[in-house]
């Protein structure tokens, strides 16, 4: 009966029919913002919408939380043996999809394929340069070896999932992308590329039943048709909603906007290698300083996100809570133009158009604001699909970013985004001393080292303006009454049971 229900769902979407939340809680339809590029962690870039899909079919060894704290998940306990060497100890009895039972060589065959595997995987730099080898040691153990001394490795492979050795050693590389076995609480039936990606219970999970047999997640990359499908019915939830639409969607009966302050702020990215006009710091300085945060948080997010005054977020150690906001100067952003000889030339500002919350404002303000400082923008907002890609392959020379933590400023991507030498080091490549403080404070217990360490990358960040932050993001989601969940800092719709409840 289950399966038809789904079946009959499906049918009906394909169609063009809408149905929502049914009164047995069999099936949450979720409108959401992007789809993923891939469904393969192992080879899928740092992105938010990864954040939000990947945990309803996958788990990791622990969970990081917003301060940084750790929960256990596939791992119950770990321990730092000696300077470099973890040793984590696996759940027994953990079903993936397929119905394997997780062994360590699983989890350890799930590392080394990240970080090893002959093909080239974006999210490999996140990992590679802390971790030296991964080893089973155990039916239920696995060690994990460091190149030095790193008391955040837990923290660090919160993202990396475990997959079934014997399924993906069996299954071609491409069906993979779409069609993977993981051990979270969701398994996957169906992608339909630009329209949906069904999932179904996984009836064994190790935490018990989630609530909603079935998931169908609904890519609308339109805000206003996302906030018309939850008004109508359509869908139970929709992801980043904007500000402009929150009394919209409250006015709504039965519906409500719950919001969760997340461990991510948005920036300006400028290219800084030679041969784009970005090269120089001036230029940069410039186009920095010609942005008025504060009228943007105003105006744009009616007050509702916190206009950044350092490198780092509030709950991230190090962080200078009497450091003024960062400036707005168009006077000086003028001279700085003049100073570096800028003749009009175009700058080519290339942002997504969609894919963060409120983006296209934010952009469409920001292009003005430098046009009336004398900057010749070449601007062109870009779909997601095409942003993507011209990001990863270093092509922008002005482009809107975000940058995501963990919890500590290691993880921060300020700092971790350079030094894993993925595609962000194509935008940036810090010098030798900012290198240095970073991986002597990642390394080290010394609170006083550390906190001099990280207020020197930010010295050095000021002098050097790689980006410009501009706001601590937040996310706005719609939801129809009857659903109990927590927002989390990391983007990340969890489903899990008795996280996310129906009705």
């Amino acid at each position: 009966m289950k399966r038809l229900v789904l079946l009959i769902l499906v049918l009906a979407l394909a169609l063009g029919a809408a149905f929502a939340q049914d009164d047995d809680n069999e099936t949450l339809i979720i409108g959401i913002n992007a789809e993923a590029g891939t469904l393969d962690p192992h080879f899928a870039a740092g992105a938010i919408i990864h954040n939000r899909v990947f945990g309803m079919i996958f788990d990791t060894l622990v969970s990081s939380d917003r301060l940084g704290n750790l929960e256990p998940m596939l791992a119950t306990s770990w321990e730092n043996t000696d300077d470099t060497t973890w040793v984590f100890q696996l759940r027994p009895d953990v079903q993936f999809h397929n119905g394997a039972v997780m062994t360590a060589e699983d989890v350890a065959f799930s590392f080394n394929r990240l970080l090893f595997d002959e093909r080239e995987s974006l999210a490999r730099p996140g990992y590679l340069p802390f971790i030296s080898s991964v080893e089973a040691t155990g039916d239920l153990e696995v060690t994990i070896t460091t190149p030095t001394v790193d008391p955040l490795l837990p923290i660090r492979i919160s993202g990396v999932v475990v997959m079934p050795q014997a399924y993906v050693e069996a299954t071609d590389f491409e069906v993979l992308q779409t069609e993977p076995i993981g051990a979270g609480p969701y398994r996957v039936v169906e992608w339909v590329l630009g329209e949906r990606l069904v999932l179904e219970r996984h009836d064994d999970y190790w935490m018990g039943l989630a609530d909603a047999e079935a998931v169908i997640l609904r890519f609308i990359p339109e805000g206003s048709t996302r906030v018309a499908a939850l008004q109508t019915g359509e869908v139970d939830f929709i992801t980043t909603v904007g500000p402009d639409q929150i009394e919209l969607v409250e006015a709504e009966d039965g519906v409500r906007v719950d919001v969760g302050s997340v461990l991510n702020y948005m920036n300006i990215w400028f290219n800084t290698n030679e041969g784009f006009i970005t090269a120089d710091p001036r230029i940069r300085q410039a186009l920095s300083l010609a942005i008025d945060r504060a009228a943007i948080a105003e105006a744009l997010w009616d007050g509702r996100v916190r206009v950044m005054n350092d490198y780092f977020l509030p709950t991230e150690f190090g962080y200078a809570e009497d450091r003024p906001d960062f400036a707005y100067d168009p006077e000086r952003a003028q001279e700085l133009l003049e100073a570096a000889g800028y003749a009009g030339e175009p700058i080519a500002f290339t942002p997504p158009n969609v894919y963060y919350t409120n983006a296209r404002l934010v952009t469409d303000v920001i292009n003005e604001m430098w046009r009336a400082i004398g900057v010749n923008t070449d601007y062109e907002p870009l779909d997601t699909p095409a942003w993507a890609e011209r990001s990863l392959a270093g092509n922008n020379v002005v482009t809107l970013q975000s940058f995501g933590s963990s919890g500590d400023p290691a993880t921060n991507g300020a700092i971790a985004n350079w030094l894993a030498g993925g595609w962000p080091a194509l935008y940036y490549q810090p010098g030798e001393e900012f290198v240095a403080l970073a991986e002597e404070a990642a390394a080290s217990l010394d609170p006083e080292l550390r906190r001099e360490n990280y207020r020197r990358i930010a010295e050095i960040l000021d002098e050097e303006v790689p980006f410009a932050p501009l706001y601590q993001s937040v996310e706005f989601y719609g939801v129809r009454d009857g659903i109990e969940w927590t927002p989390r800092p990391d983007f990340a719709i969890d489903l899990r049971p008795g996280v996310f409840e129906l009705d």
